[in-house]
């Protein structure tokens, strides 16, 4: 990193000044909107992201090389011996010898590493012999590797998170922050100088699209999209200006339409699909999200892989990695589903729209035998509604996770103040079960059938005992998640009502609600022994919930949310 030019002077009697992480920004006294403090998790995280991306960019890169050099020293091995065997192996006509061993073409032939001491070479032919003949040329100490991460953060606004990008993450050679206010591009300007940035942090004005398509033929590794409201107007362009394997980070604030039940129109107008209309609502708005960056993405040949995707306070937060691969593309139909949702008992069945068959190394695609309900709900008889399409496939990399934990032990407590809610939030979605869609709460569940709610460590418990996984979710305090059919939540449900209320039903249950025909049958329908005994999952989940780690975020301060949209000027 080049020295940052001198700090102006500023007339802080009228700005107000603020720190967070290693940058310090000024803005106009009384300009509640510049700044949300509310924000500061979801730029702390995506600082970690990035660390954690990179690293991961960074060892895959050193792998291939050393796997191209490696076969690149096969293929010039025998060229290697017979040129050298000559010159260390006594014989009596030396000069025979080596004219035979001497190449056709001495262009083509390697040059032996021992032929030249380093000394004698000049730093440029060093460079060139060491890609040519790999870990055979004896090199001088390697040089601590350039900056090279280019980013484009394209709704910047004040430019404190591409500030701290630039201050934050290693190697980072630019990190171009665009805003279409003149005024945002000054401020950003300002305070990259402020912060002693202004040498990584490049400002511009102009339409964000614009400048995402302008890098369609140099692209970068990082987008960062934080628009106020939808980001899918910028996913066209974002997907097109990342190279491959590159990282996209992205937020949506409209969670009225992705998470809510009174604008399907909008959320198919917007993302493609209908969000489910239950208590798995949020994990929905992440997969309808998914779904709309994997189509938009399938376009150009490229496909999605989801690093990390999180409900957050009023939005959603995805991690998504951006792959040229026209054959991953074709797994699309595979991970899209739609969810059959019963309009009495809330319970839900995924539909996927493709199918994928592996064998050895290959896949064959087809159709997707459907529907997987009956016109009416199996438990109460009710109606289905339908929601999606959505992507179906897993929304967080476990790996992924790790690396983000271990770069996580290394951050400053002083410099980064959300650390503990970090730590919490990954930690349950590094545990939510990959491969199920959805949760349920025990709460509504029990409101259905007007009983008491069972304890975690019973309901856990049972759908342990009973042979399924179990594990909570990021997205709502106390959901479960499980691989366990509504079959047997409502079996473990009715058996609750036997040891817990004798089998008597509530007599606020009327007779033709879905409640009065899920529990008429007390008996399993399962056919599964259902055992409240506790189990040593649940007894581990018991154990996380009281502890000290914060999971879910409180409301921090008086009508805290997303601000006011900035206006143009």
């Amino acid at each position: 990193m080049t020295e940052a030019t001198e700090k102006p002077t500023y007339d802080e009697t009228l700005l107000d000044k603020i720190t967070e992480g290693k940058a310090s920004i000024l803005f106009p006294k009384g300009n509640k909107v510049f700044y949300n403090p509310i924000q500061q998790f979801n730029r702390d995280i995506s600082v970690l992201g990035i660390r954690a991306w990179s690293e991961i960019f960074e060892a895959e890169q050193k792998s291939k090389k050393a796997k191209k050099n490696n076969n690149n020293n096969k293929r010039k091995g025998s060229n290697k011996e017979s040129e050298s065997s000559p010159k260390f192996t006594k014989v009596s006509e030396n000069e025979k010898v080596a004219a035979e061993a001497k190449p056709a073409n001495e262009s083509e032939a390697a040059e032996p590493a021992t032929s030249e001491t380093v000394e004698e070479k000049s730093a440029d032919k060093q460079q060139e012999e060491s890609t040519a003949v790999g870990s055979n040329l004896v090199v001088a100490k390697p040089h601590e590797p350039k900056p090279y991460i280019e980013i484009i953060e394209a709704l910047s606004a004040s430019g404190l998170r591409a500030i701290r990008y630039a201050l934050e993450i290693p190697k980072i050679k630019t990190v171009i922050a665009n805003d279409f206010s003149a005024s945002a591009v000054e401020s950003i300007k300002q305070n990259s100088q402020y912060s002693g940035a202004d040498s990584v942090v490049k400002p511009n004005e102009g339409d964000a699209c614009v400048l995402m398509y302008q890098h369609k033929n140099k692209p970068v590794h990082v987008v960062d999209l934080d628009p106020y409201g939808s980001a899918t107007p910028f996913m066209d362009a974002a997907v097109q200006s990342i190279k491959d394997g590159g990282i996209m980070l992205v937020t949506c604030t409209d969670l009225a339409v992705l998470a809510g039940n009174s604008y399907p129109e909008k959320c198919f107008s917007q993302y493609g699909g209908q969000t489910l209309h239950s208590d798995a609502s949020h994990e929905s708005a992440l997969r309808l999200v998914l779904n709309m960056v994997a189509s938009t993405a399938a376009k150009y040949g490229k496909s999605i892989e989801p690093l990390l995707s999180l409900s957050i306070d009023f939005y959603v937060r995805l991690f998504i990695r951006i792959k040229t691969s026209p054959l991953q593309v074709k797994q699309n139909a595979h991970n899209t589903m739609i969810v059959y949702q019963c309009t009495g008992c809330g319970t839900f069945t995924k539909q996927p729209l493709g199918k994928a068959v592996q064998k050895n190394n290959n896949f064959k695609y087809g159709y997707a035998r459907g529907p997987t309900v009956s016109e009416r709900c199996a438990h109460c008889d009710s109606l289905h509604i339908i929601a999606g399409p959505m992507w179906g496939g897993p929304i967080h990399n476990k790996a992924f996770i790790d690396k983000m934990l271990e770069v996580y032990k290394d951050l400053d407590t002083d410099v980064y103040k959300t650390t503990s809610r970090i730590e919490g939030m990954l930690t349950l979605a590094k545990d939510e079960l990959t491969d199920v869609p959805f949760y349920f709460s025990p709460q509504n569940i029990a409101s259905i059938v007007r009983s008491s709610s069972p304890p975690h460590r019973k309901i856990v418990s049972a759908l342990c005992n009973a042979g399924y996984q179990v594990s909570f979710t990021h997205a709502l305090a106390g959901g479960i998640k499980t691989d366990a059919p509504f079959t047997v939540i409502w079996d473990i449900f009715r058996q609750w009502i036997k040891e817990a209320h004798n089998g008597e039903t509530s007599k606020n249950l009327k007779e033709a609600s879905p409640g009065t025909k899920i529990v008429k049958l007390l008996e399993p329908v399962s056919g599964l022994k259902i055992s409240f005994e506790d189990h040593p999952r649940a007894l581990e989940l018991e154990k996380f919930r009281k502890s000290k780690v914060v999971r879910y975020q409180e409301n921090p301060t008086k009508n805290w949310g997303p601000k006011a949209k900035a206006s143009k000027n």
